[in-house]
């Protein structure tokens, strides 16, 4: 799209003209404020990178953070809206809040972005293909998001190869403290969400819950009736420090979403069949530093356990295909360490881990008297050396090796590369990374009418990117470059209602970011995306863009506190066209959705809030015949103690 491209020019100008005031009298110097967004800097850490926690200009990775600060201050409330505004990511979802959403990293399938929720994973082995559904996921208590893109399935294993997306709830503060909010809005939509956290001798602990409910729009275009959605969710974490260097660490998260859809098959925008689904994570870690420190240990098991019913309204209380029970399960052991050699000058990353994953599914109207159930184990081992060989230099390279009982042996590569000369103002990055991921029990295992035949899917990407900050930290403008290859990849042929393999697949892009501070209480940010996902398997469909995956993408955002502390905020996000099928035979148009934002700070510890979302009521879909939200309101507060 056009606009897009203007968008791209735009961003890719300001920091030449912003340069321009490279001498201005010091009085007149761009400043900070630091109740903004953070500009990177050495205290950023992620973990996203090699597992554990590591500043962010110490990695060759693209990485992307988004803070509490940062979802309170765009008011966003489910975490797929947040993705939307990270440089690559594209977003699809079949009807409003609460329905099935996919995200796509870099061109990548849904299926190849790994999920998790406190460092466990959240990718159900009883779906399809495995990709999380991002639908249930609200904001409420979360306080950090990390989105690697690209491939790391040195650190992470299978499904890493489109990115990561590392999902932390609320953390153990030192204080007592805590915070509350509740919200009101179009489409009956209410919710509200607490948490408390403190610290009392060894233990420190924080709690929280979040409650959600919206009469909905129609799933499908067309419908009279709303399709609505309930969400109630709970999380906890516990650390006991049992000595200076050893500690135990729990963590636990349950989300309950009841969602009304529409049958497709046949189309009925007007059917009221709903599906309830069960996510529960825990985390029972063990942690022991030695060597004062510089030898780092966790030991810990986590589970996954998601539960989908479906039923269904239907005349005369018939049964239809959307009575279902799913049912998937994930045990994992896991072993990873880290310790600093030569004082700074290396860290050597190593684990071993050890996985069951389990899918049960049973669907009466198919003729099902029991369910079908099966399991798969892969047992694994890696280790990533962190050189530093020079100031300012940091050289990454890592291996990993899964031995899958159904699928065999996989071995994985992965280097990158970080240089700044003048402490963080400046960072090259380059990465060479490999990726892959297993095909799921109900692709690949017969009782599911699965595909035996079906090969791991395996990517090769390198990307490269520059970013540096000038003017006092005021302006930061990064560029990266990507090119991955994958072979094997799967996707769902209507042709013999199976996965099948295709044989090749290229995503390329460019992704543009720039963030601007003219005054203490002004910021600008914004990026642009060009995704290049298309089939290159010999065949019909060479050359054809990957289903979903818009070539343009751009967002910006700003926000001004006025003299009497009021914020305002607005963010425009423009999408290119897509297509919604591999054949390129539905097209999906670009849009433009605008949105605007108000805080009224009541006191330091309480505010009331109010923002206006598809400001121009624009008519779009993310996925073919599917609806889409007009113009929406809602208003809020927020308390911390």
């Amino acid at each position: 799209m056009t606009y897009l491209r203007y968008t791209a020019a735009a961003l890719a100008l300001l920091p030449t003209v912003a340069s321009a005031q490279d001498n201005m009298p010091a009085d007149e110097a761009i400043f900070i404020d630091d109740s903004t967004i953070a500009l990177p800097k050495s205290d950023d850490i992620i973990v996203t990178a090699s597992g554990f926690e590591q500043p962010v200009e110490d990695s060759g990775n693209a990485i992307t953070v988004v803070t509490r600060d940062d979802l309170e201050q765009k008011q966003i409330a489910v975490i797929s809206d947040a993705l939307r505004e990270v440089p690559g990511v594209s977003v699809a979802r079949n009807g409003g809040v609460g329905q099935v959403s996919s995200a796509f990293i870099r061109g990548g399938n849904s299926s190849q972005t790994l999920v998790l929720i406190d460092g466990v994973r959240l990718n159900d082995p009883s779906s399809p293909n495995a990709a999380f559904n991002f639908g249930n996921l609200l904001t409420g208590n979360i306080d950090r998001v990390e989105i690697l893109r690209g491939p790391n399935s040195v650190i992470w294993g299978s499904q890493a190869i489109g990115g990561v997306v590392d999902i932390r709830t609320a953390a153990p503060t030192g204080s007592f403290g805590g915070r509350v909010s509740a919200e009101y809005g179009s489409f009956d939509t209410g919710s509200a969400s607490a948490n408390i956290s403190g610290t009392s001798g060894i233990i420190s602990g924080s709690i929280g819950g979040g409650y959600y409910r919206t009469d909905g729009i129609s799933a499908l275009e067309g419908g009279a009736e709303r399709d609505g959605y309930e969400n109630f969710s709970a999380n906890g974490k516990l650390d006991i420090a049992l000595s200076d260097n050893i500690s135990i660490d729990l963590r636990g998260y349950y989300n309950n979403g009841t969602v009304e859809f529409d049958e497709t098959f046949p189309r009925d925008p007007n059917s009221p069949p709903e599906i309830r689904t069960e996510q529960f994570v825990g985390y029972v870690g063990l942690h022991a530093d030695f060597l004062d420190g510089r030898f780092r240990n966790r030991l810990s098991y986590t589970r996954t356990d998601i539960d989908r019913k479906g039923t269904s309204n239907a005349a005369g209380g018939a049964i239809t295909f959307s009575d279902n029970q799913l049912d998937g399960t994930i045990d994992r052991f896991e072993y990873h360490g880290s310790i600093d050699m030569a004082g700074d000058l290396a860290t050597l990353v190593f684990g071993l881990e050890h996985e069951r994953s389990e899918a049960s599914t049973f669907f009466p109207a198919g003729g099902a008297t029991a369910p079908n159930i099966a399991s798969s184990k892969v047992t694994s081992g890696f280790g990533q050396l962190i050189v530093r060989p020079a100031s300012g230099l940091t050289l990454t390279g890592g291996v990993r090796y899964d031995d899958y009982n159904l699928y065999g042996g996989e071995t994985t590569f992965g280097a990158n590369a970080a240089y700044t000369p003048n402490d963080g103002q400046t960072v090259f990055r380059a990465t060479y990374a490999e990726g892959f991921r297993a095909p799921t029990l109900t692709e690949s295992v017969p009782v599911f009418f699965g595909n035996p035949a079906l090969l791991p899917e395996t990517a090769r990407n390198f990307d490269a990117g520059i970013e540096h900050s000038f003017l006092d930290n005021a302006v930061t403008a990064r560029a990266t470059y990507f090119n991955r290859r994958s072979n094997n990849q799967i996707t769902f042929s209507f042709a013999t209602f199976q996965s099948e393999n295709i044989e090749r697949v290229r995503a390329k892009g460019l992704e543009l970011e720039l963030e601007i501070r003219p005054s203490d209480n002004f910021t600008v940010s914004g990026f642009y995306a060009l995704v290049d996902a298309e089939n290159r398997s010999p065949g019909g469909q060479f050359g054809n863009r990957l289903a979903r995956r818009p070539v343009d993408s751009a967002s910006i955002s700003a926000d001004w506190t006025t003299p009497i502390g009021v914020r305002l905020g607005s963010t425009v996000n423009l999408v290119g066209d897509s297509f919604d099928d591999n054949g390129n035979f539905t097209r999906l148009d670009g849009y433009a959705l605008t949105s605007l934002r108000a805080v009224y700070p009541v006191s330091d510890a309480f505010e009331i809030y109010g923002r206006v979302e598809n400001l121009f009521d624009v008519d779009y879909q993310t996925v073919a015949n599917f609806g889409t939200a007009g113009r929406a309101g809602y208003v809020g507060v927020r308390a911390r103690f």
